[in-house]
This record gives C-alpha cells, sequence and structure tokens, in this order.
C-alpha cells in the first residue's frame, strides 16, 4: 500500500510539473504578475450628468463650477436646465 501511495505521489507531481510547464509555454491559465498582460487602457474617466444621469467622458463634457464644486453635463440642454433651478 505504502509503494502505491509514493507512486501515485510520483505521477502527480510529474504531472503537476507537465502542466504548469505547457501552460507558461502557450501562455495558458492564470497570468503572472510580473508578466501581465493588460488590456486596452482607460482613456478618460467617466462622470455622470447631474440633470439626466448619463456618462459622459470628462474629456468631452461640458463643465460648470459653483460653490467651489464642478459639474459635470452632457449637452448644453443639460447645463441650462441645472443654472434655471439655482
Amino acid at each position: 500500500m505504502g509503494r502505491f501511495l509514493i507512486f501515485l505521489a510520483i505521477l502527480f507531481l510529474i504531472y503537476f510539473i507537465f502542466k504548469r510547464s505547457i501552460s507558461r509555454f502557450f501562455g495558458i491559465g492564470r497570468p503572472r504578475a510580473s508578466g501581465q498582460k493588460k488590456g486596452p487602457p482607460i482613456t478618460d474617466e467617466l462622470v455622470q450628468d447631474p440633470i439626466c444621469k448619463t456618462y459622459v467622458p470628462k474629456k468631452e463634457a461640458l463643465v460648470y463650477g459653483k460653490r467651489g464644486r464642478l459639474f459635470y453635463f452632457c449637452s448644453k440642454e443639460c447645463l441650462e436646465k441645472f443654472k434655471e433651478k439655482e
């Protein structure tokens, strides 16, 4: 019985080493921390329009400052509605 367990342990070790070397060779499995591939870069932060609640890229939004706070809008119409509510 003891020899059988040692044989199974050796088989498992061989399987583990083989699987790990194959996955590294083909790039399969979990990405490694040092060589981790990244997705596409995030180009711009999204901000929410306070009137219509849509999200707009920050660089494309209309900006309005009030009491030291910045508000971002998707269109002139939303900006005008915000100003009317003041």
